[in-house]
């Protein structure tokens, strides 16, 4: 930037650099051309030189702190700015920079005081300089802090100084936008989706004066003043929901889980009462306690277990090996699994001679949901087995691993078919293993479908194809283990009780916790499979169903996580449009689709609106026959509206593959031959269409440049086009547009027009 005597001094001083470091203009000017040049180093050497003839000064210091942390020397950083923040206390530049390298260094509440001073020093200094601008720097660091809060779970915090942004209008709208978008990529829990507003005191209170000037203070975002206030406040306003409630908002802004959590389950036992608000705060305070500590017991943790490979079945030239490695091929038990070498050749390790995957064969005679006799279930995957040979350090070695209940399970089967003994776990002294919280791990069972049983069912033209049985067969395992276990197995959110045990204690916060649970989970659950088994779990637990809920203006009168119990006959066609919309950019599917639904059920609803609920509801379909009756809805659709059909095209092409529908697909290829050939978008999403169909696009190209014909017949069709494949191929409701992210991002709406 330009640097002359009328420029704000770049130490955060308030003052412009004729009034507080006139003779410095030239050096400064130079300092801020070395680093857009990103020359860092030399801008250091600067920096010093600098700072031996001019000790103490605020920009020298606050330069010195940026190029440090600009080049990751960030111990140095955070030495240099303590310095400066020794020096100049009160100076918004010595706060934010202070703020960044605690955030750096992990202690996000620390970070966010330090920056609430910083913003109120900046507002200050701007209202005594006639509404000056506050410091760029402030600008970098409030940005800084949003993506570090983001990323190291702390959704309250980035989010309040996104609102503070918007609300004081820092920065551009562009670079806010960004911001909040990176905020809902950091991935917010469903309990912190919805915006809490500050609570008013109620009109008769003793402490009315001091809680509005609590209000007032964090209206004016000063809101370690207004939380401290608040506190005060306790011993005069202990019963006080609207005291708790504000609490609790103010101390997720400001990094403070501990308290927030605290605050939330007081909200809750205080509004009993009202059940809804009640289970509503017990889930933020479920979220708070997670975000404080993100690996509180009990968890699912990750294994790996060792043993030495018998020697008389592993020596000579790896034929031994061989021999072992046929034994467990022909063991239905076992199933080999692809690797790739080169990752472990990369880091300098010997790959392993073989990886297998590890299952536990379906209990013989159990029924399921699906009606299915339990030795015609999945089998259900335990572990991942790696089989080492002999290597110059060490002697062949089985190594076992998964989560700790599966690895424990597969150990004694694993021991009987290699003859070997696996030792206990062993520390590595690498840092922690990886965790998953049991409901997570539940919910990720992978289980294996056998072609073979399958293809014994005749499949009809009109009916469901094989994959449909096969992944209808495996929902069905996730959810029947899901449904068997979950309500018994001890979870961190229930502070290690079951929920059987908690939902035993009815009206008591235990209960409250079980159904927080399980009302995010049937409002944000992406897969509609996810969002039955939540609400099967509720009848299993014996809890009651939650009321249908009549609002004409849903948006404004009902939380989000209460949006899918909106009765949504007669609801205007306006208010159930936003209703879609909202909820799907919140990722409240659940709501959203029961939206799409009355939408397309509406004669008075518009085309486009059509449009876009069709597309979540291609999107959530089960079965290919309901996304080819629904892409066939879109066609009508796309011809009324005049849009490009070639991702149409491409998403049928998917299914049509699925079911091995050969007509179906040459007619699809020549279509999209004939109309897309020079839409690079469409193929794009072809390429990868055909990749995961297994067809080996190199050599089709290659053939095809030969040939100059595509596959189907037609000429001059590329494959690829010399582009990545589109990462959202497929997603139809954004034809022709920009795509919807993948599963858990944010979908992105086309309209027409």
């Amino acid at each position: 930037m330009s640097i002359d005597p009328y420029s704000p001094c770049p130490g955060g001083t308030g003052k412009k650099i004729k009034f507080c470091c006139s003779e410095l203009v030239g050096d400064l000017e130079q300092l801020d051309r070395l680093t857009e040049g990103q020359q860092y180093a030399a801008a250091l050497a600067e920096v010093d030189k600098l700072t031996q003839r001019h000790p103490g000064r605020a920009c020298l210091m606050a330069h010195r702190t940026r190029l440090q942390l600009a080049t990751k020397q960030f111990p140095a950083a955070a030495a240099g700015s303590a310095a400066f923040l020794e020096a100049c206390p009160d100076n918004p530049v010595a706060l934010g920079l202070a703020a960044v390298t605690e955030a750096i260094a992990g202690r996000m509440q620390e970070s966010m005081a330090l920056f609430d001073r910083a913003r109120d020093h900046a507002h200050t200094q701007a209202r005594e300089t006639d509404g000056a601008e506050l410091p760029q720097d402030l600008v970098r660091t409030a940005q800084t802090l949003v993506q570090a809060a983001a990323q190291t779970g702390h959704p309250g915090c980035a989010q309040g100084i996104v609102e503070w942004m918007i609300d004081a209008s820092v920065g551009t709208e562009e670079e806010r936008q960004l911001l909040a978008s990176i905020v809902g990529s950091g991935g917010v829990p469903p309990a912190l989706r919805t915006k809490v507003s500050f609570e008013p005191a109620p009109a008769d209170s003793a402490y009315r004066f001091e809680f509005e000037a609590a209000l007032k203070a964090a209206a004016e975002w000063r809101l370690s003043k207004a939380l401290a206030t608040f506190r005060s406040l306790k011993p005069v306003a202990g019963e006080s929901p609207e005291l708790f409630t504000n609490t609790a908002i103010l101390c997720e802004m400001l990094g403070r889980p501990y308290e927030a959590s605290e605050a939330w389950l007081t909200v809750a036992k205080l509004r009993a009462g009202t059940p809804d608000d009640a289970v509503e705060a017990t889930g933020r305070a479920i979220a708070m306690e997670t975000e404080a500590d993100p690996d509180r017991s009990p968890v699912m943790t990750i294994t790996s277990i060792i043993a030495p490979l018998p020697t008389p079945s592993v020596e000579a030239a790896g034929g031994g090996l061989q021999l072992l490695e046929d034994k467990l091929r022909h063991d239905g038990r076992f199933d080999t699994s692809t690797f790739d070498r080169s990752a472990w050749v990369s880091r300098g390790a010997a790959p392993p001679h073989s990886v297998w995957r590890v299952y536990a064969p379906a209990p013989a005679g159990a029924p399921t949901s699906a009606g299915q006799p339990g030795n015609e279930l999945p089998d259900r995957l335990l572990a991942s087995l790696m089989i080492f040979g002999r290597q110059t350090d060490r002697e062949p070695e089985a190594v076992l691993q998964g989560f700790e209940p599966d690895v424990a399970e597969a150990k004694p089967d694993v021991e009987r078919v290699l003859g070997c003994t696996f030792a206990a776990p062993v520390d590595t002294g690498r840092g922690r293993l990886p965790t998953t919280s049991p409901t997570a791990w539940l919910q990720n069972t992978q289980f294996r479908v056998k072609p073979g049983e399958l293809s014994k069912e005749p499949q009809a033209a009109d009916g469901p194809s094989m994959v449909d049985r096969l992944l209808a067969r495996q929902r069905h395992a996730v959810s029947d283990r899901f449904l068997a276990v979950w309500p018994d197995t001890p979870l961190p959110e229930l502070l290690g009780k079951t929920p059987r045990q908690a939902a035993a204690e009815t009206g008591k916060e235990p209960a409250r916790r079980v159904e927080a649970i399980i009302s995010e989970g049937e409002a944000a659950s992406r897969q509609p499979e996810s969002s039955v088994a939540w609400t099967a779990v509720r009848g299993k637990l014996g809890l009651p169903t939650p009321a249908p809920i009549h609002s004409a203006q849903p948006l404004e009168e009902v939380p989000p996580l209460r949006w899918h119990r909106v009765v949504l006959d007669g609801l205007p066609l306006d208010q159930l449009r936003v209703l879609f919309l909202t909820s799907l950019d919140a990722g409240f599917d659940l709501a959203a689709a029961r939206a799409a639904r009355a939408i397309v059920a509406r004669p008075d609803a518009s085309p486009e609106d059509r449009w876009e609920a069709y597309g979540l509801l291609e999107d959530r379909a089960e079965t290919s026959l309901e996304k080819l009756e629904i892409v066939g809805k879109l066609r009508e659709l796309a011809k009324t509206l005049g849009a490009n059909d070639g991702m149409l095209d491409v998403a049928e092409l998917r299914v049509r593959l699925s079911r091995a529908d050969e007509p179906g697909i040459m007619r699809l290829l020549n279509h999209l031959q004939r109309d897309h050939a020079r839409d690079q978008k469409v193929i794009a999403a072809l390429a990868e269409v055909l990749g995961e169909a297994g067809v080996d696009l190199a050599a089709l190209a290659a053939q095809s440049a030969a040939a100059g014909q595509m596959p189907g017949g037609g000429a001059g069709m590329p494959i690829g086009g010399g582009q990545s494949p589109a990462a959202d191929a497929g997603r139809i409701w954004t034809p022709g547009g920009e795509q919807g992210g993948g599963a858990g991002e944010k979908k992105s709406l086309w309209t027409p027009g």
